[in-house]
């Protein structure tokens, strides 16, 4: 069974009434083979995260299984309905579900079960992502990206702190051109709040770790 779970730990700080959404994901690497004569639930991928304000948030939940059964599963109880498969074939998966969430930490998986009694069951290319709608966080002092120089070493502290996203093992943060960000991540974190609106990569060499989706 060979499975690769990428997580992304998000804090997230309320300033205003207007809601500002932020989209993460993560995906599965690899096929994880539930055996026929084991009765088992795993996790595939999750993602974790945590608001200081009560908020909403939109999960987004899919991939190809055989003989499965898929569910969510936040804070340690199972969200319901459960995605079935009953094919041997790869058939495709999708699980929605809007939750709406206190302060505090959060993390939600994506789980895969045997489907029936005896059978086989399996679980590839899954992803899971999460819409987070809270206050805006507009007032922080953004950063603005410096021509297209590489990072080299250590990068320096940035302007401001507060909402982030954990990139752990991450060596860049691109946009969505391919161009990296300079002085994007410091100790395995990229700080939303010195990023301009649009679509970022953290990534290690050719690999993405997460995404990171901001819209002002």
């Amino acid at each position: 069974m060979k499975k690769l779970l990428l997580a992304a730990l998000v804090l997230l700080a309320a300033s205003s009434l207007v809601a500002a959404p932020l989209l993460i994901e993560a995906y599965q690497e690899g096929t994880i083979t539930i055996p026929g004569d084991v009765i088992d639930t795993v996790t595939v991928v999750e993602l974790s995260f945590s608001v200081d304000t009560s908020c909403y948030v939109l999960f987004t939940a899919g991939g190809l299984a055989d003989v499965a059964k898929m569910l969510l599963r936040l804070n340690g109880d199972n969200l319901f309905p459960i995605a079935y498969v009953e094919e041997y074939a790869a058939s495709s998966i999708h699980i929605v579900y809007t939750y709406s969430l206190s302060p505090g930490n959060h993390t939600i998986h994506l789980r895969i079960t045997n489907g029936r009694g005896g059978s086989r069951a399996s679980c590839r290319d899954a992803y899971l992502q999460a819409l987070i709608f809270l206050p805006d966080t507009a007032t922080a002092i953004a950063e603005q990206p410096v021509g297209d120089a590489q990072p080299t070493g250590n990068t320096p502290s940035l302007i401001s702190k507060g909402p982030y996203v954990n990139v752990a093992g991450a060596t860049e943060l691109v946009d969505a051109t391919g161009r990296v960000i300079e002085n994007a991540i410091e100790n395995d974190k990229v700080y939303l709040s010195n990023l301009p609106q649009g679509t970022y990569f953290a990534r290690d060499e050719d690999r993405t770790i997460v995404k990171i989706v901001k819209v002002d």
